[in-house]
């Protein structure tokens, strides 16, 4: 068995420490991961808070990180799709019920255990920060898929200018579509165009959208929206903005249970509606769509802290100036 340092959420009441985790022996399936980035997104706070014990069953104290990028150490016996040496990123659902980072212990120690099932090798053309943005941008990936994908020849509205809102209009940017951008916060309007969208605007700043379609890209609205904010207005304005026969994909997360939207608007408009949760099978795609477009979204880092200090990190994630926030061992990788 290995001791390592490691960040602990719940061992005081809603807390985040650092501590000592003892690790078991490798089973057969079993890998070792040195961890070299972890992200922190909002789930991370909501396990934190005790959001997510009525989906998952959770023995705290539980080590977060689902979102990341690591380096193999040693593997079980069984393991031969990697190997010591290995750059590796990981999928965060084990099963239905095991979810990495969140009930089952996640990549926020200096060394960590993986089942081989969920990991990924990472192309040498990304680096340990992007590899850590991974996880949330197969979310986004994923839906677009779930949607029909896009092209040239559409428009997107992409509703909120968070990670995976911009992670998902940097996919259509890459794909030729024309992206415009719904945020009401100008710092995320303004990465949203740095990153590829064709524009950004705060919706509650334009009197009629469908006026603005029409006067700015010749159509009365998107064909193809994609609601990655969770805001109750956000959800409402996805079907609102719609044009006849768009494709609306909702990925955003949101705890409001009822929520006042235009529904008749959906038969209305003959709209195709589609949920999305999560990023099974899309991994191998989604890395070499990273590598082949060149997608680089490093520069939606905007801090980074060493696992000493995860609780300065954590609050730094509740800033609505941040937009996302990594954290870095203290011995620097495991190398």
């Amino acid at each position: 068995m290995i001791e390592t340092k490691a960040i602990l959420i719940g061992e005081k009441h809603r807390g985040v420490s650092v501590g000592t985790l003892t690790l078991p022996d490798l089973g057969p399936h079993d890998v070792l991961v040195a961890s070299r980035v972890v992200g922190i997104c909002r789930s991370d706070i909501e396990l934190r808070d005790g959001h997510l014990e009525h989906i998952l069953e959770i023995d705290y104290p539980i080590v977060p990180g689902h979102e990341w990028s690591g380096q193999v150490v040693e593997v079980g016996s069984a393991v031969s799709k990697v190997k010591a040496g290995d750059r590796v990123v990981g999928e965060c659902l084990i099963t239905s019920h095991d979810w990495f980072g969140c009930n089952v212990h996640g990549a926020g120690s200096e060394l960590f255990i993986s089942p081989d099932s969920v990991l990924h090798k990472l192309p040498d053309t990304v680096d340990d920060v992007m590899g850590a943005i991974v996880e949330p941008f197969t979310i986004a990936f994923r839906a677009i898929r779930a949607a029909g994908r896009c092209d040239a020849g559409d428009v997107v509205a992409v509703i909120g200018g968070g990670m995976i809102g911009q992670c998902a209009a940097a996919i259509c940017h890459a794909n030729g579509a024309e992206v415009v951008m719904l945020e009401p916060r100008e710092n995320r309007r303004a990465k949203a165009i740095e990153l590829g969208s064709d524009h950004a605007i705060d919706p509650g700043a334009v009197g009629n959208l469908e006026t603005w379609f029409m006067e700015n890209l010749g159509v009365p609205g998107p064909n193809l929206v994609i609601e990655a904010s969770g805001a109750p207005a956000g959800l409402a304005l996805a079907i609102d903005v719609a044009a006849f026969e768009t494709r609306v994909v909702m990925i955003g997360i949101t705890g409001t249970s009822a929520i006042s939207a235009p529904l008749n608007q959906i038969q209305a408009k003959n709209l195709v509606i589609t949920g999305v949760t999560g990023s099974p099978g899309v991994w191998p795609a989604a890395l070499r769509f990273i590598g082949r477009a060149g997608i680089d979204l490093r520069s939606l880092v905007t801090s980074t802290f060493d696992f000493e200090n995860a609780t300065d990190a954590f609050d730094a994630v509740e800033n609505p100036d941040s937009m996302k926030v990594h954290l870095r061992p203290s011995n620097g990788g495991v190398k």
